[in-house]
């Protein structure tokens, strides 16, 4: 660690470290231009030119490594000199009405150094080189390029190729023609870009700037006050970002330095960095809502509207019949919060412009009401259906994008209120089978790892299942970063993803093979001795019965059963077994299956039998899909354990969170509840339902089914930022708060806590929704005294063993990665290192055999239909089909299908065809595409004008009551243009 001194100042800094890094360590500051964190360095800006002691000429202080002895002056007259003119040469070009001429009022990065060092450009007539052309490209939706702010620094460049692997930008043309373009014809669809704004961020002069500030607010600055951290409201990588509000509006996102551990390094995707105005957007709810029909006499309210199949109707559709009318083109969006001043009921419908809005009709069977009204009702008919059917009659869907402070409310007031564990959420329809399998094999459900130690550590990258580039954006450029350095990737899935592109190998096996293929993998492994023995021998059970289950899958069965060719499966099982550091990735493609519980016991057999686990590099990760279903699980919404998973069939932990709720022990029930899919059945005991941040009606399989169970129940109330198609059932909708309208923690993928700070406050008289549930608390008599957000989460870590150590004052900047047993533990990055949380220390082996899935293709359905993600829409579209941007990229749904079938079905791109499963039909248009496999259609699930669940088989997997989502056996026919 070479010692230097910079200013007078002695500073030390690592070995290698450049004179830039030891720089910024010490809170020096050097202008830098060309060079940025995390790209390679190119030295072409010269701007960060410094004098070092015996050296006759300046040093490029982003180039230079440090020495022994070193001593640098960063201002001094000849670093200052050429730094000056460096900015007259750049100003050459640069437009003389931006420069504003101090730095208070400088609107970049490149401006304040010209205020800094008084530079002043000549006058454009006396000029050599002529301004480059301004904005080219008027309708992009989200990113648009001014080239006359152009000083190509090429930092877009590199950052679109470096950090994003992506690519799609380059310096075009020679001398003053010089800029920067997108693609060959500057067309960002057809170049592949994937919006996910790492140009804007990195660009230093807002040649590359963000459209939506500008167009809805004449922003181009960061006008607004200190911008407030939060955690993006998407996936489950729990990206941080910082939000920019003026007049109680979020204008722009940003995110933090490099210089923050942040489980994103600064990065963002497409969502997380433009997809923020749907918290503005003119649908929100604003106040409660009550159906008509709801009266009050005598102090108590009474039902008197009407009854039967109208009880909960509307002049609205179905989502069954609206699946299969026409679909007209959509008219332009009307976006902005110029609504907000009108009530909800009072906007028109050339207001509420497409299908991305809520219809106006929707809203014709409620009134709007006051807190005190909404809340009086729902907690007398909470209380009375609770006095009359008793606990087993009322259930709550709690929510993944709600906070860990509101979920422990919800299921706190449900469990000590109301005595049932009929408490879950949204886990169920995507991670529950990995529960259930991990809880088996290993008595945990959380990643065993990191995401920074998969991309820097790994040396075998095992991805199965997960289009992680389109679902996970920034762990996906993680991925594609590890590829790049040199881990081997190995991806198994139908579909022929980007990462499946990338990768060293890939398995493209068929639908529902998963079991076969890795048992036949283990078997490889077992036949060529490349095992783990001393790991197997010393931390786990069941080895034998494991070796006995998998002989019969030779690769010469595994490539029947799979299609997958034998050469691959071995290289594959090969490559995995040999790491030396193999990471494991997972997501839906595996566990939303009928054997989805048995899918991921044979990777974790494959984990176990050859060790990796339990190390730095040799993560076991389910990538969890919303930015909170970790948090939620966590927070005991499910319905076999209170938080931090401590079963609730056990009376010592009964007791113990009785007494610290303040009830009875026996109050507490010690029946497991009833599961999301369960409560719907028509057997259902389930009378009264409280759903928080869900929409179930268009997630939940077989929508049909469901949307009439939802007629059916005595009492529903719904707490959302929308009225959803859930809601729109509700007796009572409680207006709640976005992301940035409320403080509270979330917890992402790899087991880590962050805080998020409000940054403006909810529209109208909506509420934060851990507010509505204290006063919803006790007016069904649970005491509940909560003040804040910070008092609810020391609650939290008096009862979840594993929080222990967690409070607010130590949560900012990266968080903290749980168990944090103590106020002293600074985390814990990876698990498994000596022992499992077993009884005695051990995971087991749990022997798995391959069937078929329970639908399969026939001569009527003869195509199988897979459903997912995609990159521009999240869930149920509640939010990002109402973000401007986003909406507008991917406005309509449509079906990927293989270009030979589409050419036998006489199939063109964006051609309406009828698809038909066993249970249901939907129109939508055709989208060719060669990512997926002959015979197979893949369907996204955010539209509910087009709701791929409507196909979706109802059957329940035995251990999770997982749906079978992934598998359809589905028929498809032109509909004919007129």
């Amino acid at each position: 660690m070479p010692n230097v001194t910079i200013n007078g100042s002695p500073v030390t800094a690592g070995d290698g470290c450049t004179i830039l890094e030891a720089a910024r360590s010490a809170h020096i500051d050097i202008p830098t231009l060309c060079w940025y964190p995390k790209l390679p360095i190119v030295g072409n800006c010269r701007i960060c030119l410094v004098s070092v002691a015996g050296n006759d000429q300046l040093m490029a202080a982003c180039a230079t490594p440090l020495s022994e002895g070193m001593v640098v002056e960063t201002e001094s007259s000849d670093a200052v000199k050429a730094r000056r003119e460096v900015l007259s040469l750049l100003l050459e070009r640069y437009p003389t009405d931006r420069l504003a001429g101090n730095s208070d009022r400088s609107e970049n990065e490149f401006e304040e150094y010209v205020a800094r060092y008084g530079v002043r450009p000549r006058p454009e007539k006396e000029r050599d080189l002529k301004l480059r052309a301004g904005d080219e490209r008027d309708g992009d939706p989200m990113i648009r390029h001014d080239m006359s702010l152009c000083i190509l620094c090429t930092r877009c460049v590199r950052a679109c190729e470096d950090i994003q692997v992506v690519g799609v930008l380059d310096v075009a043309y020679r001398g003053e023609r010089a800029q920067i373009i997108v693609g060959n014809d500057g067309d960002p669809d057809k170049a592949a870009c994937t919006w996910c704004g790492e140009c804007v961020r990195v660009c230093p002069t807002g040649a590359i700037f963000e459209v939506l500030p500008r167009e809805r607010f004449g922003e181009h600055r960061f006008t607004a006050e200190s911008p407030a951290r939060s955690v993006c409201p998407y996936c489950g990588v729990g990206c941080q970002i910082d939000l920019h509000a003026k007049n109680n509006t979020i204008i722009r996102v940003t995110s933090p330095s490099f210089d923050e551990v942040t489980p994103n390094d600064g990065s963002t995707c497409v969502k997380g960095r433009f997809g923020y105005d749907f918290t503005s957007h003119e649908d929100r709810l604003t106040t409660p809502l009550i159906r008509k029909g709801w009266e009050k006499r005598s102090g108590k309210w009474v039902w008197e509207g009407k009854s039967g199949l109208e009880r909960r109707g509307g002049p609205w559709q179905s989502i069954e019949a609206e699946a299969i009318q026409p679909k007209p083109k959509a008219p332009p969006r009307a976006q902005g919060k110029r609504l907000r001043d009108l009530s909800i009921l009072e906007r028109s419908a050339a207001q509420i412009a497409n299908r991305a809005t809520t219809p106006k009709d929707w809203y014709e069977p409620f009134r709007e009401a006051t807190w005190d009204e909404a809340l009086e009702l729902t907690a007398q008919e909470l209380q009375r259906i609770w006095k009359k059917s008793g606990p087993d009659s009322l259930a709550v869907f709690q929510s993944a994008k709600c906070t860990n402070e509101d979920n422990y409310l919800l299921q706190r007031l449900f469990r000590a209120g109301f005595g049932t564990n009929n408490i879950d959420h949204c886990t169920r329809l995507c991670h529950s089978t990995s529960v259930s399998a991990m809880g088996a094999a290993l008595n945990t459900a959380a990643a065993s790892g990191s995401m920074r130690e998969v991309e820097h550590a790994a040396d075998v990258i095992f991805v199965a299942g997960a289009n992680t580039t389109e679902s996970h954006p920034v762990f996906g450029a993680a991925l594609k970063r590890a590829h790049v350095r040199g881990a081997k990737l190995i991806v198994a899935d139908p579909r022929w993803t980007e990462l499946a592109k990338r990768a060293d190998v890939h398995l493209q096996m068929q639908p529902g093979t998963d079991v076969a293929l890795f048992n036949g993998m283990l078997n490889h492994i077992f036949a060529r001795g490349l095992e783990d023995r001393d790991f197997i021998e010393q931390r786990t059970h069941g080895i034998e019965k494991v070796r006995q289950a998998v002989a019969p899958y030779t690769l010469e069965k595994t490539a029947t059963l799979t299609g997958i060719a034998e050469h691959l499966i071995s290289e594959a099982a090969e490559i995995y077994a040999s790491g030396p550091n193999t990471s494991t990735l997972w997501a839906m493609g595996l566990t939303q299956h009928l054997k989805g519980h048995d899918m991921v016991s044979s990777l974790l057999n494959l984990i176990l039998a050859t060790g990796m686990i339990g190390r730095w590099g040799a993560a076991m990760m389910p990538i969890r899909g919303q930015n909170n279903v970790q948090g939620a699980s966590d927070m005991g919404a499910i319905p076999f354990v209170y938080p931090d998973y401590q079963p609730v069939t056990e009376t010592a932990n009964r007791e113990k969170f009785a007494r610290v709720w303040g009830v009875e022990a026996e109050s507490l029930s010690l029946k497991p509840g009833l599961k999301v899919t369960e409560v719907v059945r028509e057997d259902s005991p389930v009378r009264g339902l409280f759903i928080m941040g869900e929409n179930p009606i268009i997630s939940d399989p077989d929508i049909a089914h469901a949307e009439a169970w939802f007629h059916t129940i005595d009492f529903l109330a719904v707490q959302d930022l929308f009225l959803t198609e859930t809601a729109r059932y509700a007796d009572v909708v409680l207006a709640g708060a976005s992301f940035a309208e409320k403080t509270g923690t979330y917890v992402n993928t790899e087991r880590r806590i962050q805080l998020s700070e409000q940054a403006v406050d909810p529209p109208g008289e909506a509420r934060a929704d851990w507010e509505i549930l204290v006063e919803l608390s006790n007016r069904c008599g649970l005491k509940t005294e909560f003040d804040s957000p910070e008092s609810i989460m020391d609650e939290v870590s008096r009862v979840a063993p594993s929080w222990t150590g967690v409070s607010y004052g130590r949560l900012s900047g990266g968080g903290l990665q749980y168990p944090v047993p103590n106020r002293d533990h600074p985390g814990t990055s990876y698990l498994f290192a000596e022992s499992f949380p077993t009884k005695d220390g051990r995971a087991s082996f749990q022997p798995a055999q391959y069937s078929d899935p329970d639908e399969l293709p026939d001569d009527e359905f003869p195509f199988i239909m897979n459903t997912g993600r995609q990159l521009y829409h999240w869930h149920t579209g509640t939010m990002t089909r109402r973000s401007q941007g986003l909406d507008a990229i991917e406005p309509i749904a449509t079906m990927e299908i293989h270009p030979d079938d589409a050419v036998a079905l006489g199939l063109a791109d964006g051609d309406l065809a009828k698809l038909t499963s066993r249970r249901n039909s939907i129109i939508i248009s055709v989208r060719i595409s060669d990512r997926v496999a002959r015979k197979q259609v893949f369907v996204p699930f955010h539209y509910r004008e087009a709701a791929a669940n409507l196909l979706t088989s109802p059957v329940l997997e035995p251990h999770a009551k997982m749906p079978e989502l992934k598998i359809s056996a589905v028929k498809i026919e032109s509909v004919p243009a007129s």
